[in-house]
């Protein structure tokens, strides 16, 4: 379990970094007025986007692993979590703030689409290794006919 947790905490950390970066390009390129503010307090703003990532990310990963919970419950988890996440910290480092919709419903949107992301990049990692699996038993099983002992 020690090692399941590591193995999540790295790709959430990783992928707090990535956001990181992705959320300042993006920041910057539609000029957001709210960048400077960032900028400013630059160590914050990252160490709470990989905090986010942890909390959404690793939690998830490893929740998603426990084969003893139900799918529902494991989403209901994940959702809870990582939502929960980035609301705790979004505002504790005022990242968000109620006095600006706009940045709020655009930091949203950003994330989504960073989530998104994420999810699409381990769809089709675990779709294409489950591709991988199936073929090896097709093949295995396609032997153990052709060879009977």
């Amino acid at each position: 379990m020690i090692k399941l947790i590591k193995k999540h905490l790295f790709i959430g950390i990783t992928w707090g970094c990535i956001a990181v970066v992705g959320n300042i390009i993006i920041f910057d390129l539609m000029n957001f007025d709210f960048l400077p503010n960032i900028l400013d307090n630059f160590s914050a703003f990252a160490l709470g986007v990989i905090i986010i990532c942890i909390g959404f990310i690793t939690v998830g990963g490893v929740v998603y692993e426990m084969k003893q919970l139900r799918f529902r419950l494991k989403l209901i988890i994940h959702i809870i979590t990582g939502v929960g996440t980035l609301l705790i910290v979004g505002f504790s480092l005022n990242m968000l703030t109620l006095n600006n919709l706009q940045s709020i419903v655009m930091n949203v949107i950003i994330n989504l689409l960073i989530v998104l992301a994420v999810w699409t990049f381990y769809y089709l990692r675990d779709k294409r290794e489950l591709e991988e699996i199936n073929a090896k038993i097709k093949e295995k099983k396609s032997q153990r006919q052709l060879d009977p002992e």
